[in-house]
């Protein structure tokens, strides 16, 4: 990773291409005003390439996902070329804190326990092809 790129900072979200149904799994968790943690999915049935972008909430300081499907899966920074694996569980999940650079294979499991289930209303959102 290019030091100069930085997630959620200067535009530079976090996109998420993926080939095949599956979903993506995003925890938001470290709440600076005290909400729990969220969890959830978001799914696609697309049997071809489907991109998401990872948003974030000012409320939580970090952000992880993975990616539970029937094919690959790969991140990338802002305008960044380069692409680089999406774990499968959430102990090889992405961990991306607000405003730093990701941690891949960061192991997470331990934020989800206590995490509120928000499938569908998670910070993720699948980006339309035509844009």
């Amino acid at each position: 990773m290019s030091a100069s790129i930085v997630a959620f900072n200067s535009g530079n979200g976090v996109l998420v291409t993926t080939r095949g149904p599956g979903k993506v799994h995003l925890i938001s968790y470290g709440s600076n005003g005290g909400l729990p943690n969220h969890v959830g999915t978001i799914t696609t049935a697309n049997s071809g390439v489907t991109r998401f972008m990872i948003s974030h909430s000012y409320t939580f300081t970090g952000f992880a996902f993975y990616w539970d499907g029937t094919g690959e899966a790969v991140f990338s920074i802002g305008n960044q070329l380069l692409r680089q694996p999406v774990g499968n569980t959430w102990a090889q999940a992405v961990n991306v804190p607000y405003g730093g650079q990701p941690a891949i294979n960061n192991d997470v499991s331990g934020q989800v326990p206590s995490a509120v289930q928000r499938d569908n209303a998670v910070t993720c959102f699948i980006i339309p092809d035509l844009i």
